[in-house]
């Protein structure tokens, strides 16, 4: 098996190669993804909490150690170098902010979060990438000139175009039309992300060489538009942009089971040419706008779960600094994914680059900041924060079954609470004189909540937030003077303060008992008694301040009279334990065969209160207020009629900001996206750094082509199968493939086309369907299939991890887990899931090699297309022939075909059988840089 690995290193290397050189400008990773990721999870929290000892503007440079600049870090302090590239494990501040031991503890008053510990991790190991200078203390700060800004060639309106105009026209192909074998092939993994059939090609070949290559493209195209693999090739270009994932990553890596409704909302809107400026609207604002259906009212809903799926700190105790994160999250995103402007750079000062101040940030944070798409808690701890899930809306029918089954439900649960009533009366559970939370007086910051398993009433309170005062007061109106038991309800768990400080204000005077809420209270897990007291005919409880971060909870308390407690009563509960038992299990048969009403991540308006204008957070800092900005959007993105856009005070302006960023007028929503679907059909896009159309981003290489598009784009209804068309059909991509153009302007790039890799999915989904593996079928919630719930416990990942490898369904269904990528997708460049990627990285890496050497997906698929070839042909030469002409769609070579069945004698005398001997050649043929590139 060894020689017969080392036989495909070298047969890899002459099989499909031939001129193969890949171009420099594909070649690279994308810097400006990284310069991107330090400006948004690097330099804010060195300017929150670093700065202050260790900048030329503090005056300060504790250690000898500057971190204002990369020439700080690089230089160091009295240590050495502070930093050091792609080595995190000797950088000194990676050391000290992990309380290592090792080095001074840095910042001195508390560690900073895992999930910030993880970005400088990752920062440091690929590659430190800093864009800072040196700072001086004396530098002035220049105000952003927006009106200057807007003469950049981004905010400029867009060029108009005659008739006549064209692609070709403006690209000016030079190069003849591709061959048949290659033409097919670019055009159905560029369309659909899967090979041609050997029917499909012959059919391309026939209607090529009888009318023209224009016309094949033409007829297929139109089938390939028509097929549900479209959108599902296509739904992941922007399932890339919209940081897709099916968990949370971070600190509490939990699963999303509702985010697959997202994915399928995109796979369905591309297959139904969803105009894409609704595309927009619905993923922005889709629950504040009008429907006409049920169906229609769902897919608004769930297309607002694009605000939802990216990373959250859901441990993050400061909720207010949270929704501050999560709207910079949100904010972020849409600004990078529709406009290609980098927004979170201007949440701690005005943007470094573009015409951007910190107040038009904030007024648009203020936007998302009145938005909720966090509520409640998880995994029954309250210092986990959950995030909305909305009921879909269900049809009459549907409504009227679930609710005979809901009456059924409450029908039963009534009986068992009656006869739990009972067995709390025969142990010493006398109902007495009760007052709910909803009763008592309370001041201060308390949270409802509804999310632990036991409680008195319709909810319970919660304060999180001690960092102001808060209390709570329960009054009660007792039957007779007299001795009463006092019992608090809360249901314990970890997390919660232990130093609770009841005051009971009773006959006698005052007394305060300290409970520990992290203990489950001893009668039914709910309620526990904290003393025995004389009162007269009124009983006051309060709970205040405690010394304590811990959340604190607050419920119902119950005054029950000793002398009920002491009467003679039966003590044997057995009879109604059977009877409890038996209901229960009644009712949990109904409770199964009960209908689910569909959920999905939606996000809704928040309450009034948090509705409205934000303050600026000076150098983004939570309670560092600056000037309150009324909501609105970037002023440098501005045009007669923007006004309209105003937002009302009681609205969140999601709507508002969703009909801004689709205005035909906005300059550059349309470039923006025209420039993704040319990048995705060539390899580069005619602004390269597709996420960036600020300063620091790439000039178009062609702005004339690019402004056609776009117009031809806004004037198409905005559909993207339309412009898809327009660029397939043009001779510019119907070219053949040519060498680099080394030393050429980059105006005449477009006159050749240039070889490219296949993405990940590509790859894994073309090995899956020419063996024959493929599953078809569309998917809904995969991580609910195999069980996924926390990716992470205690340092170990869930056993489900390693079922993924298993799948065989389009790469689009599989489970996107941050920090779990399936190892068939990372290997080639699948992008991190936390961040917006526009234009993926391309490596050529040794890793990539022996992932199709040693893989056991990659040999479980060469035998099964082996034993496929093998019964389909009477000869090993016919054989090779046809899986030359499924894998790498063109007749096989003569000299290879010699230097083929060589290989599998070889390998057959030294005694492997035939079927195993061929699935090796198979393997072969699949390690060429022929079958992992698109030409």
């Amino acid at each position: 098996m060894l020689q017969a690995k080392l036989v495909i290193c070298v047969l890899s290397a002459f099989i499909g190669t031939g001129a193969f050189t890949v171009s420099k400008a594909v070649a690279s990773g994308d810097r400006a993804s990284q310069v991107d990721f330090f400006e948004t999870k690097i330099r804010p929290v060195l300017i929150e909490h670093c700065y202050e000892c260790h900048s030329a503007k503090a005056g300060k440079a504790k250690g000898g150690l500057r971190l204002d600049s990369k020439q700080g870090w690089l230089v160091g302090g009295d240590s050495g170098p502070a930093i050091i590239p792609g080595k995190p494990d000797e950088s000194h501040v990676l050391l000290a902010i992990n309380y290592s031991g090792d080095m001074s503890e840095m910042p001195p008053k508390s560690r900073l979060s895992s999930e910030v510990i993880h970005d400088f991790t990752q920062w440091i190991q690929d590659g430190a990438v800093d864009p800072r200078q040196v700072e001086g203390a004396a530098l002035e700060k220049k105000a952003i000139d927006v009106e200057a800004g807007k003469k950049y060639w981004a905010f400029q309106p867009r060029r108009t175009f005659a008739e006549e105009d064209s692609i070709d026209r403006l690209a000016r192909p030079k190069s003849p039309p591709a061959t048949a074998d290659k033409l097919v092939r670019r055009l159905f993994l560029d369309v659909v992300g899967l090979p041609p059939t050997l029917e499909e090609q012959s059919e391309f070949q026939a209607v090529y060489s009888n009318e023209s290559p224009e016309r094949a493209v033409e007829v297929f195209l139109n089938d390939l538009f028509g097929r549900k693999e479209f959108g599902e090739k296509w739904a992941r270009h922007w399932l890339d942009v919209a940081r897709y994932a099916d968990s949370n990553g971070s600190d509490f890596n939990l699963t999303y089971p509702e985010a697959w409704r997202y994915r399928n909302y995109v796979i369905k809107a591309l297959n139904d040419d969803l105009p894409y400026d609704q595309f927009l609207l619905e993923q922005i604002a889709g629950d504040l706008l009008p429907y006409d259906t049920l169906e229609q009212r769902n897919q608004q809903l769930v297309a607002t779960t694009f605000l939802m799926v990216g990373p959250k700190m859901l441990t993050e105790r400061d909720k207010e600094k949270m929704r501050l994160d999560i709207a910079d999250e949100q904010l972020d995103t849409i600004g990078r994914a529709t406009m290609g402007l980098t927004l979170g750079c201007a949440r701690c000062h005005d943007h470094k680059f573009d015409p951007i101040p910190t107040t038009d940030y904030y007024a648009m944070a203020g936007i998302f900041h009145g938005t909720l798409t966090t509520d409640g808690i998880l995994m029954n701890n309250v210092n986990v924060s959950g995030w909305k899930e909305t009921d879909l809306l269900i049809n009459d029918d549907e409504t009227q079954r679930l609710q005979a089954f809901r009456s059924k439900i409450k029908s039963i649960e009534e009986k068992i609470q009656q006869k739990q009533q009972r067995r709390e009366l025969v142990l010493g559970s006398a109902v007495g004189v009760l007052v709910d939370d909803s009763d008592a007086t309370r001041k201060g910051t308390w949270r409802k909540s509804t999310h632990r398993p036991k409680y008195v009433g319709d909810h319970y309170l919660v304060a999180d937030n001690q960092k102001s005062p808060f209390s709570i007061e329960w009054k009660a109106t007792l039957p007779n003077p007299g001795k009463y038991e006092l019992r608090v309800s809360f249901r314990g768990g970890k997390g919660l303060a232990t130093n609770v400080r009841y005051t009971v204000h009773h006959a006698e005077g005052e007394d305060q008992v300290v409970v520990d809420q992290t203990v489950l209270p001893s009668i039914d897990q709910l309620w526990q008694p904290i003393g025995q007291f004389e009162f007269d005919t009124k009983a006051v409880v309060s709970l205040a301040d405690t010394a304590t971060d811990k959340p604190i909870l607050a419920d119902a308390i119950r005054l029950v009279h000793v002398e009920d407690l002491e009467k003679d009563r039966p003590t044997d509960t057995s009879s109604l334990d059977e009877e409890i038992k038996q209901l229960e299990k009644t009712l949990a048969g109904i409770k199964k065969e009960t209908p689910e009403i569909p959920r999905a991540m939606a996000a809704q308006d928040n309450e009034s209160e948090r509705i409205g204008d934000l303050h600026v957070r000076i150098r983004g800092e939570t309670k560092n207020l600056g000037e309150r900005v009324s909501r609105g959007f970037l002023q440098v993105v501005n045009w007669n009629g923007a006004a309209q856009f105003s937002i009302p005070t009681h609205e969140s302006g999601r709507v508002q900001l969703a009909e801004w960023i689709t205005a035909k007028e906005n300059p550059l929503t349309a470039r923006v996206m025209v420039n993704r679907i040319w990048q995705h059909l060539f390899g580069r896009g005619i602004v390269e750094t597709s996420d960036n159309f600020g300063v620091r981003g790439a000039l178009p290489s062609n702005p004339e082509l690019l402004d056609f598009l776009a117009e031809e784009f806004v004037e198409g209804n905005w559909s993207v199968k339309s412009v898809i068309r327009k660029i397939i059909t043009s001779k510019t991509y119907q070219q053949a493939v040519a060498d680099v153009l080394d030393g050429a302007d980059e105006k005449s790039q477009f006159q050749k086309q240039y070889r490219r890799p296949a993405p990940a999915e590509t790859i894994r989904d073309s090995l899956l369907a020419v063996s024959g593996k493929l599953d078809w079928e569309s998917r809904d919630s995969v991580v609910s299939e195999l069980g996924m719930h926390a990716i992470e416990s205690n340092g170990k990942r869930h056993v489900s991890l390693g079922q993924t490898g298993k799948l065989r369904q389009r790469s689009v269904y599989l489970p996107v887990v941050r920090g779990a990528v399936p190892p068939s997708l990372a290997v080639f460049d699948f992008p991190n899931p936390d961040l917006v990627t526009g234009k993926r990285a391309i490596t050529t890496v040794p890793a990539q090699a022996l992932f199709m050497m040693n893989s056991p997906f990659v040999h479980e698929m060469s035998y099964a297309l082996s034993l496929l070839l093998l019964q389909n042909n009477v000869t090993i030469e016919k054989s090779i022939q046809q899986l030359y002409r499924r894998v790498l769609i063109r007749q096989a070579g003569r000299d290879e075909v010699s230097k083929g069945k060589k290989y599998v004698a070889e390998l057959m005398e030294e005694g492997q059988a035939l079927e195993q001997s061929f699935a090796s050649f198979v393997q072969v043929v699949f390690c060429s840089a022929e079958f992992r590139f698109i030409e």
